[in-house]
């Protein structure tokens, strides 16, 4: 019983057929995402997974960084809190005897500014990328290469290894971010 698919008619095409194998294998003949990217030599399989290494590893830099964007509008938020809290305890000193003049309100953003602000908006973008690489690793792992299965594991691990300290002197926890 042959279980190598094709799933449409490979035999036109001048690329190189490779089988889908459904099973945790070894070998360099792999096609990758699409019908386009065939790894048939040794050089295109190992550069494949080179890419791979280098695209598993940028996912948790773009992990990293999207945390820290977050963490940097946090900060730059309380700031801002903070110096409308001074001026108004500065306009009005302890002990002072005189009516106070009567001072605006502390805006508070509505949702529609938390929704609309560039903060939020950047955060969404990066959150769609996140989401893409996320889903391409899987489906690349899902070749059950173990190179190529290997490879991203090794990037995703090198990735932490580099940006997981700086992630762990904060106080947030790490649960898919």
């Amino acid at each position: 019983m042959d279980m190598g698919h094709t799933h449409g008619n490979d035999s036109t095409t001048t690329t190189a057929s490779c089988p889908m194998i459904m099973v945790l294998h070894g070998g360099h003949c792999e096609r990758i995402l699409w019908r386009g990217w065939v790894a048939s030599t040794v050089t295109e399989f190992g550069l494949a997974c080179v890419a791979w290494f280098v695209i598993a590893f940028l996912y948790e830099a773009l992990k990293f960084g999207r945390q820290q964007l977050h963490k940097h509008a946090a900060q730059k938020a309380a700031e801002s809190m903070a110096l409308e809290v001074e001026a108004r305890r500065a306009a009005h000193p302890p002990g002072c005897t005189h009516a106070p003049t009567p001072l605006p309100e502390i805006r508070v953003k509505t949702n529609r500014d938390h929704l609309f602000s560039m903060h939020h908006i950047i955060q969404s973008l990066l959150n769609v990328v996140q989401i893409i690489i996320s889903y391409l690793l899987m489906l690349v792992f899902m070749n059950f290469n173990y190179w190529l299965c290997l490879s991203m594991i090794l990037g995703l691990g090198f990735g932490y290894f580099c940006f997981g300290w700086i992630r762990q002197q904060g106080t947030g926890t790490e649960c898919c971010t």
